[in-house]
């Protein structure tokens, strides 16, 4: 800008002083001809050295020979070639000429760039940015083109490396070198809005940034996933606001929340409990704390059910996590014996609890360890058939999450391993190992409407003989669709699932589902065979439903019975099934 304005002043004062000159100086006319405009005879270019004249008079559009001066013209085109770019600056005077004058055009060329200096710009790659700068080394400084590369700079640091940089100063030695200067915007407070019941600590011990610090929209994107994923908000947005401070802006983060707690409550008869009734309270953020609580309580004829867990994801501040469950349970159970051809049926009492700690293996890594404490008991005709024991498992966990939404997850993988080591107790002590693995991707077909999900999960034995309530189960809504969980062939110590999904928009707050489910449990005595996937394997079809209070599932999936005939069954649920 300062550019700009001695530039003006300078054209003004020598168009007036080569004015003066013609009219006093250097011809003498007559009273007649003082009343006459000057004509135009020639026009030349000086001043130039590295740059062509055929550049610089490509410019000069509105001074043209044979045509009368006007001051204005004059002015413009040194506007014009100032504009190029490649001049300190432009201006004009006059000399005879054989019936009217010659216009000189002079210039003074910017010097030739030797070094292009970013300061402050050490966190990004700046050599690669300028690879590729317009304003090269070796050539005549363009400020046109410089404006250009700045413009340029802004976007690639923010874009490309998350990192909103601007210049702050400019400068241009006589020798080439351009200086410049660039600041990254601090952020001077974190103000958060629409998070009605969640505590603002529990938001802010995700964020690895705080008011003081430089803004890094690549962290940020990143911090602001990982409080999305902590389940308790459905939408999260950012805007930033600017401050007094030009070199600090305020983060405002905006926060759409869900419904996290429920209860429910009921009354029902069967056959063999008689009438019972029972609550089920639970809340993945307790009181707004970021903490999971849940009580489970039934009562019926002879018997008493419950179910109480607490978890606290940040007992340190480091991330460390521990949760702990009680429970008091009572299963329907029938098993066949090899000495009488009907199963035998009755009911298992479970009676134990668990401890687990837990901390951050990674930015989307978790690892647990679980202590798990049970007393098992049975009643009915089974009760003739099996003795009571105690069962103590420690097992470890290793979770990896790097999904894009907690409910509706379209890029990403989840990975769970798990291995467990057991010992049973009655008359003799006895152990036993598993492992466990599972594994999720999910792929946008069409943008996030259209989603491929797939899922393979497997589990064995691999020491000892696993008691009858570790063994593996799978059927049902929740692994393999169109058949009951743990009929015949989908118990045993060794199992495969595979589910693959697509899912698809329906209508606004519906969506559907079409799904291939296969799997298979072998036996302790029966080996893995791959074709034996084949005798289990279920298709269907099922919606989606987006309510306050979650994703309702509705599946109906055929799979195969006795007679290798397709039946149907229908299941409701809460969530994904993967």
């Amino acid at each position: 800008m300062t550019f700009h304005k001695q530039r003006g002043i300078q054209i003004a004062g020598t168009l007036c002083l080569a004015v003066l000159l013609v009219m006093i100086f250097i011809q003498p006319i007559s009273a007649q001809r003082l009343q006459n405009v000057p004509i135009i005879k020639a026009i030349a270019v000086r001043g130039n050295v590295l740059i062509d004249t055929a550049v610089i008079e490509q410019a000069i559009t509105k001074t043209k020979v044979n045509d009368p001066f006007i001051d204005s013209n004059i002015i413009d085109d040194c506007e014009a070639i100032y504009n190029l770019g490649y001049f300190y600056d432009a201006y004009a005077y006059f000399e005879p000429a054989d019936n009217g004058i010659r216009v000189i055009f002079e210039v003074v060329e910017n010097p030739v760039v030797s070094d292009v200096v970013f300061e402050g710009a050490q966190v990004v790659p700046i050599n690669e940015f300028k690879r590729n700068m317009k304003v090269k080394p070796g050539e005549v400084f363009n400020h046109n083109l410089l404006l250009e590369d700045l413009e340029e700079f802004a976007l690639w640091a923010t874009e490309q490396h998350g990192k909103p940089l601007r210049p702050i100063s400019l400068d241009l030695s006589e020798t080439g070198v351009i200086t410049i200067e660039v600041a990254q915007a601090k952020i001077s407070d974190i103000v958060l809005e629409g998070n009605e019941k969640t505590k603002d600590h529990v938001i802010m011990r995700e964020l690895t940034f705080g008011p003081g610090d430089y803004l890094d929209f690549s962290q940020l994107y990143k911090d602001l996933n990982k409080v999305l994923m902590l389940g308790f908000f459905d939408e999260i947005n950012y805007s930033i606001e600017e401050t007094e401070n030009d070199d600090e802006v305020n983060l405002v983060i905006e926060l759409k929340e869900v419904k996290t707690g429920s209860a429910d409550f009921g009354a029902g008869y069967s056959s063999k409990n008689g009438l019972f009734g029972y609550v089920d309270i639970s809340d993945s953020n307790f009181l707004g704390n970021g903490q999971r609580a849940n009580i489970f309580f039934e009562i019926g004829k002879g018997t008493r059910s419950y179910r109480l867990g607490f978890y606290e994801p940040y007992l340190l501040k480091d991330g460390t996590s521990f949760g702990f469950n009680i429970y008091n349970e009572h299963d329907s159970i029938e098993k066949a014996y090899a000495d009488v051809e009907e199963k035998i049926t009755g009911t298992e009492h479970v009676l134990g609890g668990d401890l687990s700690i837990g901390r951050p293996l990674g930015e989307y890594t978790r690892g647990s360890l679980t202590l798990r404490a049970e007393s098992h008991s049975f009643s009915g005709d089974i009760d003739q058939r099996e003795e009571p024991f105690k069962l103590l498992t420690i097992g470890g966990n290793i979770n990896t999450n790097t999904t894009n939404h907690p409910f509706k997850p379209s890029q990403g993988y989840i990975s769970r391993f798990g291995f467990e080591t057991g010992y049973t107790i009655n008359a003799q002590v006895s152990t036993y190992s598993k492992l466990t693995l599972e594994h999720s991707r999910y792929y946008e077909l069409l943008g996030d409407d259209l989603v491929l999900a797939v899922r393979g999960s497997g589990g064995r034995a691999l020491s000892g003989t696993l008691p009858d309530s570790e063994m593996f189960r799978i059927g049902g809504g929740e692994t393999l669709r169109g058949y009951n969980y743990g009929e015949e062939g989908l118990v045993g110590d060794k199992v495969l699932l595979f589910n693959t999904e697509v899912r698809f928009p329906i209508w606004d707050f519906i969506s559907g589902v079409a799904f291939v489910d296969i799997g298979k449990a072998w036996k302790p005595n029966q080996h893995i065979n791959l074709m034996d996937l084949l005798e289990s394997n279920g298709f269907g079809v099922g919606v989606r439903i987006d309510t306050p209070f979650g994703l309702l599932r509705l599946d109906y999936g055929w799979g195969l019975n006795e007679e290798s005939k397709r039946e149907g069954q229908f299941y409701f649920g809460l969530g994904h099934t993967f």
